[in-house]
């Protein structure tokens, strides 16, 4: 075990290339699969009414994603105050949800672009955010595709928690954190992590992930997970009785089974 360590500690960056390419390599995977999942043909006016349902959730995560936010320092002080509460991607597991897979997916990378050029970190916390909405929309709403239950329903959001936690500490560790420190300067960053009880300049990771990382999104993504349990039902009920087509029973076969 300890030669592994120091393996592992001589060979730090390699470990970390091979690690990311392994999960661009999955998120790719979960892509092709997503689309193969949600390439249906459809109507027309089908289409429009999907388009439009993109359109503003898309608004509404985009606005979500400005404002407002919380510092979860304010309840929990010995956490960083850049660690901060949001729900805009409470919208995207909606259409997620409720279109599929990709459209879930048009919605993170809308998301991600229009908040890149206001961007307070240089594309570092955007690009977090892209990974993190990316994995667990496509996850989840795949989970929930193959059976519209309301069972289905909880265990897609509880694998979102797992996922957006086990993506975010893996995502700071190889790169989020070094990205912030090669940027900002490893004081900067430091003396923002200072918070956090018995951090030091040789266990700053380690503690930032467990101290930090964890309870913060294990927090957030429950959170959002809880609401979009309750929103989805709504908007789905409103999106399915809303018609273009001369097919008035399509409504009923998108209707949640119990």
């Amino acid at each position: 075990m300890e030669n592994l360590f120091q393996f592992l500690q001589a060979n730090d960056l390699i470990v970390r290339l091979v690690l990311a390419g392994i999960f661009i390599l999955g998120l790719v995977a979960l892509v092709y699969y997503a689309y193969k999942m949600e390439n249906k043909k459809m109507t027309n006016a089908q289409k429009i009414k999907k388009m439009t349902l993109i359109a503003i959730l898309s608004a509404l995560s985009v606005g979500l994603y400005f404002f407002p936010k919380i510092s979860i320092s304010v309840f929990l002080p010995f956490m960083p105050a850049f660690l901060e509460l949001h729900f805009s991607n409470l919208p995207i597991y909606v259409g997620g949800f409720l279109l599929g897979p990709i459209s879930g997916s048009i919605i993170v990378v809308i998301r991600f672009i229009s908040k890149l050029p206001a961007s307070s970190t240089m594309g570092t916390g955007e690009l977090l955010d892209f990974i993190i909405g990316l994995s667990t929309v496509l996850v989840s709403s795949m989970i929930y595709a193959k059976h519209k239950t309301k069972h289905s329903a909880k265990i897609s959001l509880l694998w979102i928690t797992i996922i957006w936690t086990f993506v975010a500490v893996l995502s700071n560790w190889l790169f989020i954190l070094p990205l912030y420190i090669e940027l900002f300067g490893f004081n900067v960053i430091f003396g923002m992590l200072s918070v956090i009880p018995g951090i030091t300049t040789s266990n700053y990771m380690l503690f930032y992930l467990l101290i930090a990382i964890v309870p913060f999104n294990i927090i957030l993504s429950s959170i959002v997970s809880t609401i979009t349990y309750f929103v989805y039902k709504r908007v789905s009920h409103i999106y399915h009785d809303i018609s273009f087509s001369h097919h008035p029973n399509e409504s009923q076969q998108h209707i949640e089974k119990k």
